[in-house]
C-alpha cells in the first residue's frame, strides 16, 4: 500500500465490526447516544485486542452457554464488554476473516447472565 499526502492511514491488522442482528443495532445507536465517550474506548479495545483480559471486570469472555454463539453455521466465542454501569456489549470473535459480530448491545444490564449466577 502507497500512501500519499492526505490519505487516510488505515490500521494495521484491522478487525472488522458487524452488526449480527437488529436489536443489536438499536442498542448501539442507544448506547453511542448515552455514552459516546466510552462506546469510543470499547471499540478501540476491542478491535486492539478482542481477547484481553487486563480489565476482566469489563471485557471477558462469557459463561455456560453463553460463551459461544453460532454465527453462520459456526460456533464462535463470545465475548462481553462492559460500556457502562449497566450498558453492555457482546461481540463473537471469527479468527479466520478478523470479523467481529456484535450479538447483542443495550444501556440495560443483559438478564440473561443473571441465571447462572
Amino acid at each position: 500500500m502507497k500512501l500519499r499526502k492526505g490519505d487516510e492511514v488505515p490500521r494495521p491488522r484491522p478487525w472488522r465490526v458487524v452488526v449480527h442482528n437488529l436489536n443489536a443495532a438499536r442498542g448501539w445507536s442507544e448506547l453511542l447516544a448515552q455514552a459516546p465517550g466510552n462506546l469510543d474506548r470499547a471499540w478501540t479495545d476491542i478491535t486492539s485486542d478482542p481477547r484481553s483480559v487486563i480489565n476482566p471486570a469489563r471485557q471477558h469472555r462469557l459463561k455456560y452457554d453463553l460463551a459461544s454463539v453460532k454465527v453462520g453455521g459456526t460456533v464462535l466465542e463470545q465475548w462481553q464488554y462492559e460500556i457502562t454501569g449497566a450498558g453492555r456489549i457482546w461481540y463473537a470473535i471469527d479468527d479466520e476473516t478478523r470479523t467481529l459480530y456484535l450479538t447483542l448491545a443495550g444501556t440495560g444490564h443483559p438478564r440473561r447472565t443473571d441465571r447462572h449466577r
